[in-house]
């Protein structure tokens, strides 16, 4: 199978096996890219599953089928459900549950022999932070994700909104996730973390614990904060650059650029790349750009 057109003007046509997060701010922007991913499945004969809340199912089917322009598919093939529904089945998040799902899904795909899976879900927000440790788990779920894709028909997009989730959290979607998609741009993650690799940061107790409530305060004093060269090296950090090619780009040599991000640690009160990507982020990435 070859490349896969996801259906949302302006992002090139991806690989099956892909297992992406897709980050926006507000409904509006959601809406941008889950009816045109799931309007080209269904254009195609694709298999499509949507879980998402805040949407009635049947307006979720019924746009999509119409834009579309195709007669309205089977249940099994076009699976519209609130997210707090399928992730909470069991009336508890399990790991091993949601897997069992989309791996079961996959299979009938592939057993099917054409065509595709493609997936669409968020976070059952705040179902699964009501649990204990319901975030770790749902992270471990979403590392675990990239094996059950991997060199397989589908393509999974994971929905995120930049208003509602922390830098804690954040940082996590980034370590789970290998391609990132934002504002119509595919970006290969360079913080993406394998399961393993993942699984072995979760169990660490020493890990850090990131105080939600402070980290919006950096995010709104980020701007204010850092210097015009800092503004750029955080900007370059957020495309994923290392400290080498920054120099270069800016004409500077490393030890400046190493320097420059030391500083703009010490200001946001962070500690690592991720971290500083993920600020970037809720600032819209270039809007960490001096103006």
């Amino acid at each position: 199978m070859g490349f896969v057109d996801i259906g949302i003007p302006g992002v090139r046509p991806l690989p099956p096996g892909t297992h992406l997060c897709a980050l926006y701010s507000g409904s509006a922007e959601r809406d941008a890219i889950l009816f045109p991913f799931l309007r080209e499945g269904l254009r195609h004969g694709d298999t499509c599953m949507c879980f998402v809340d805040g949407l009635e199912p049947e307006a979720v089917r019924a746009r999509a089928i119409s834009e579309a322009n195709v007669v309205d598919p089977p249940m099994d093939r076009f699976d519209v459900r609130p997210a707090s529904e399928v992730y909470l089945d069991t009336g508890s998040f399990s790991v091993e549950h949601m897997t069992s799902v989309l791996s079961e899904s996959l299979d009938a795909v592939v057993a099917g022999g054409s065509g595709l899976l493609r997936t669409t879900g968020e976070m059952p927000w705040p179902g699964v932070l009501l649990q204990p440790h319901g975030a770790d788990a749902f992270f471990v779920y979403e590392s675990a994700l990239n094996d059950v894709v991997d060199q397989k028909p589908a393509v999974f997009v994971c929905l995120y909104d930049l208003q509602r989730f922390g830098l804690e959290m954040l940082v996590a979607v980034l370590k789970t996730h290998p391609v990132v998609l934002l504002d119509q741009t595919v970006l290969d993650n360079p913080h993406f973390r394998t399961r393993v690799e993942y699984v072995a940061e979760v169990a660490d107790p020493d890990r850090r614990s990131l105080d939600e409530a402070a980290s919006a305060a950096r995010v709104t004093g980020a701007r204010s904060s850092l210097s015009p060269a800092e503004l750029r090296v955080a900007g370059l950090v957020a495309e994923g650059l290392v400290n080498k090619r920054i120099a270069q780009q800016l004409s500077v040599s490393p030890h400046t650029v190493d320097a420059h991000l030391k500083h703009i640690y010490t200001k946001l009160g962070i500690h690592s790349r991720v971290e500083l990507t993920v600020l970037a982020m809720q600032r819209r990435v270039r809007g960490l750009e001096p103006r």
